[in-house]
């Protein structure tokens, strides 16, 4: 029989998403301080950072996903990225209707520029915790994140009132 987990009380929950709700809050004002001393802001890093992990290389839809905003959103960072030269706009070639968001040599200059800038940036937030508590944090992280995923791409279930209700 496999193991139970133990139920855990409703309002502990909450304040846990509470609290992780509030410490984003806290930890984008504190990127929006220091990566501005940079001339970077945190949509412009979420972008750059979704672009990197593809390899310099996205469809901005494929941004959009990635990074939880919507397309007009998305549409205007790229806009911004595009104007100062980081990015830039190619046609798809295998979708000559869609384009594709490829990360500029001066793009991966800044990027190499501000990859030590977000080194220093995290160990500013992370400096009160030691590697095991990191890790942990991590594994965490990634479990809730996970999770999270699930619950977004799970079908939505109407309750009975609102079944009872419709004419």
């Amino acid at each position: 029989m496999g193991k139970r987990k133990k139920k855990i009380d409703s309002n502990k929950m909450t304040d846990v998403v509470m609290s992780i709700v509030r410490t984003h809050d806290i930890m984008n004002r504190f990127l929006e301080i220091e990566l501005g001393k940079h001339g970077s802001n945190p949509p412009r890093f979420a972008v750059m950072n979704a672009l990197l992990v593809h390899d310099g290389t996205m469809r901005p839809t494929e941004i959009s996903n990635w990074i939880f905003r919507a397309k007009h959103t998305v549409t205007s960072m790229l806009k911004a990225l595009e104007n100062v030269g980081y990015v830039k706009r190619i046609a798809n070639e295998s979708d000559r209707r869609s384009v594709d968001i490829l990360v500029t040599e001066k793009g991966w200059r800044s990027t190499d520029n501000m990859l030590p800038i977000a080194e220093d940036i995290s160990k500013k937030i992370l400096s009160c915790l030691d590697e095991k508590e990191i890790d942990t944090l991590l594994d965490i992280l990634r479990k809730i994140r996970k999770h999270s995923l699930i619950q977004l791409s799970a079908p939505k279930i109407t309750s009975r009132s609102e079944n009872h209700h419709k004419t």
